[in-house]
């Protein structure tokens, strides 16, 4: 990632303090395993910058972009990389799922160190012309001998419980053997642009390319991986403060889910990142301006 890309992000997106927080008495979801994680953002417009500038990184593999036009391969990206229709009408540019998936890849990448595995851009199919489908990211994070597989998901909403409710329609889905194995899968057909090379992840793949009669499921239990499943949640601060629009986020989900046991047969965690903000929609209507404008990119 560019450095001074990455020194916005660590300067604009601020962590505050993990859930559960004694001070505030806010507990974290009953459905989160880690600590839920919450940040607050410093400025509306260097926000709005890190979701303009990521593009770039959330497409392309690092090896892609070193010494090359940055703002040639912005355009590319926004033609062959992800879901942008430059004839749409604003109301549903702004709804576009790239919106919140770079913040989470720029967030897993310089806060968290979760490496990417391949850029998601490998998975959009122009001839398609839809949202690319999958796990919101697809990064690792070599832990004590452990690969955990930081496969997550965002919600970009003005409403936190629109997003709330978005994540919980597909929720048991994503956790499931089913779901990891056809990403797995996925993945296993861009194998030759894998970013990270040699991690567990690709043996996995390459072992069963030799033996495709073997379980996905199996093989990454054999090799001692856990998905780790972060879930962005990207929504409008509430008129009371930020400390009362993180407290609504647990307090929503208790009142509306039940916690529940998922399908999935090898080690998993969830946590939640919340990032309440100011002018959600003002924020996505200078991002779609800035990519009609083809403004420059940071260096």
């Amino acid at each position: 990632m560019r450095k001074t890309l990455l020194d916005l992000i660590e300067n604009t997106i601020i962590h505050q303090y993990d859930l559960p927080n004694s001070t505030t008495g806010v507990s974290k979801t009953i459905f989160s395993i880690d600590d839920d994680k919450c940040f607050k953002t410093t400025n509306n417009n260097d926000f709005a910058e890190i979701i303009y500038n990521s593009i770039l990184e959330y497409c392309f593999n690092e090896f892609e972009i070193e010494n090359k036009d940055f703002d040639k391969l912005h355009f590319i990206a926004l033609q062959t990389r992800l879901k942008y229709n430059s004839t749409a009408d604003l109301g549903t540019k702004i709804k576009y799922g790239f919106l919140g998936e770079v913040v989470l890849f720029s967030v897993l990448y310089s806060l968290f160190k979760s490496k990417p595995l391949i850029a998601r851009g490998y998975f959009y199919n122009p001839l398609e012309n839809s949202e690319t489908k999958g796990y919101d990211s697809y990064h690792l994070v070599e832990n004590n001998g452990q690969t955990e597989l930081w496969f997550g998901e965002v919600k970009f909403h003005k409403d936190y419980k629109s997003g709330i409710k978005s994540v919980f329609k597909n929720i048991s889905k994503a956790i499931s053997d089913d779901y990891l194995q056809a990403n797995v899968f996925a993945i296993s057909n861009e194998v030759n642009n894998l970013q990270y090379k040699g991690s567990k992840i690709e043996t996995v793949i390459n072992d069963w390319k030799e033996n495709p009669y073997l379980s996905i499921i199996e093989e990454i239990k054999q090799h001692n991986m856990k998905l780790v499943y972060p879930v962005m949640l990207l929504y409008e601060e509430d008129a009371t403060g930020y400390d009362d629009s993180i407290k609504n986020i647990p307090t929503h989900i208790q009142s509306e889910y039940t916690s529940t046991s998922y399908s999935l047969s090898i080690p998993y965690s969830i946590f939640f990142i919340l990032i309440p903000m100011k002018d959600v929609k003002l924020i996505k209507e200078d991002v779609i301006k800035w990519i009609e404008s083809k403004k420059p990119l940071m260096s």
